[in-house]
């Protein structure tokens, strides 16, 4: 049973790709489930008729088979127009032949046709015509009948199951095309919300920018000032610098995940994995935060075997590390110690992020990467941006990986990253 319904799935969803519109993608499926039908159908009435001695009915459905058959490779290979024209012309012709001189009960697969031509074309003409031509083809069936090219005439019987058919297949289509419409209204609706989400996220992004990034530049600009017209001490000076190059620190980290949050939500921007040294990726990070690690006197207690190896995208993994140990070292106390740990196995490496800081609740460690956070503020009144965690999660899944957070027993957060693992890159030196 499994078998069929995956088999089922597969079929229906032959020529539906992420690239195509939503509306454009259930038209696909539906032309396939309508191909579906038929194809057994017309394959069954083939040999039937043929075994029957009635060869030119026969032809007709083996035309009919052949039809439906061909919408499969026409959608795989997005030849979607190709593929309606096919289905409902070639097959409004063969059912039209088929009532006119055969006599057999096919006229009822015309209005299918009609219906379907309706729900899958924009264009108005083609339903209108196909419509009038139904009509003509029904008003000579009944009116000017042509004489019944087989000698035996079908048995009732087999025109009442076409009737029947063909009034069950209308009915499994109009079903099929109302379950579209409700799927793309509620795409609609989530389409909307995400909209109003993305509205909330650019009021708090405008008050971010307004706040984390016009405040160092008006302290910088008024220092320079005081500077210029020779007003500052020189201790008082180096006082003035200190705290710039803190807050000018803060605001490029600000700057860097404003930005790369922004890309992220204008395209899918994907991840370029390599090989990178676990230990030579959080030196590096340590030296880029420098200076507030050394302003606030954390020691950095790095546990990590030189030979451990991730899989992630360079920059990405940069930034990921950048948010986590900065943030770290925000809700550390001076002279406080962060560990960071990492350990393996076949697949994965751990990293954990350790620190003896303010900690956090179990609310706010639910939310912290799900939606937009408001500023916090850190033990020496440093003012985060609320972005850079949920911004860390994004990059994490693209590599992906995992990101949780915990509050530790005694005092301070856990961090704990889970990312693939990498093979160790040796250097190859020529003698």
């Amino acid at each position: 049973m499994k078998g069929i319904l995956l088999l089922y799935k597969r079929l229906i969803n032959i020529g539906v790709y992420k690239d195509i519109s939503y509306l454009e993608n259930r038209r696909t499926q539906m032309l396939n489930f309508i191909a579906l039908c038929c194809v057994p159908l017309t394959l069954f009435f083939t040999i039937y008729n043929f075994s029957d001695g009635r060869y030119i009915l026969s032809a007709i459905n083996a035309g009919n088979f052949l039809v439906s058959f061909l919408v499969y490779p026409l959608h795989y290979n997005r030849q979607y127009g190709k593929a309606r024209f096919i289905l409902l012309g070639f097959n409004f012709i063969l059912f039209a032949s088929g009532s006119y001189f055969f006599h057999n009960g096919a006229i009822y697969f015309l209005l299918s046709a009609f219906i379907v031509s309706i729900l899958v074309y924009d264009k108005r003409w083609i339903p209108i015509t196909t419509g009038i031509l139904t009509v003509i083809i029904i008003i000579l069936v009944e009116f000017y009948p042509f004489p019944n090219l087989m000698p035996t005439p079908l048995p009732e019987g087999r025109k009442m199951f076409n009737m029947v058919t063909a009034i069950l297949f209308i009915g499994f289509i109009i079903s099929f095309f109302k379950h579209i419409q409700y799927g793309y209204q509620n795409k609609i609706r989530e389409q909307n919300e995400q909209l109003k989400g993305m509205n909330r996220n650019m009021q708090k992004l405008f008050s971010i920018i307004s706040h984390d990034i016009k405040s160092p530049l008006a302290s910088l600009q008024n220092t320079l000032m005081l500077f210029r017209q020779n007003l500052l001490s020189e201790e008082t000076t180096k006082e003035f610098v200190h705290q710039i190059n803190k807050r000018v620190s803060h605001l490029n980290i600000t700057i860097e995940n404003l930005l790369q949050w922004s890309s992220s939500n204008l395209q899918d921007i994907q991840a370029h994995p390599d090989h990178i040294s676990l230990l030579g990726a959080v030196k590096e990070t340590s030296l880029f935060l420098e200076g507030i690690i050394t302003h606030k006197n954390i020691t950095l207690d790095i546990h990590i075997d030189p030979e451990l190896f991730v899989f992630a995208d360079r920059n990405q993994l940069a930034m990921i590390l950048r948010n986590v140990i900065n943030n770290a070292i925000k809700f550390s106390y001076s002279d406080d110690v962060i560990a960071i740990i990492a350990t393996s196995d076949k697949k994965n490496i751990t990293l954990q992020i350790i620190d003896n800081g303010m900690g956090i609740t179990e609310e706010q460690s639910n939310l912290l990467f799900q939606t937009l956070q408001s500023p916090t503020f850190g033990t020496q009144g440093e003012r985060g941006s609320g972005i850079g965690l949920l911004l860390t999660n994004e990059l994490v899944q693209q590599n992906q990986g995992s990101i949780a957070v915990k509050k530790n027993k005694e005092r301070g957060t856990t961090f704990t990253i889970i990312l693939p693992v990498g093979t160790i890159q040796r250097k190859i030196v020529l003698a």
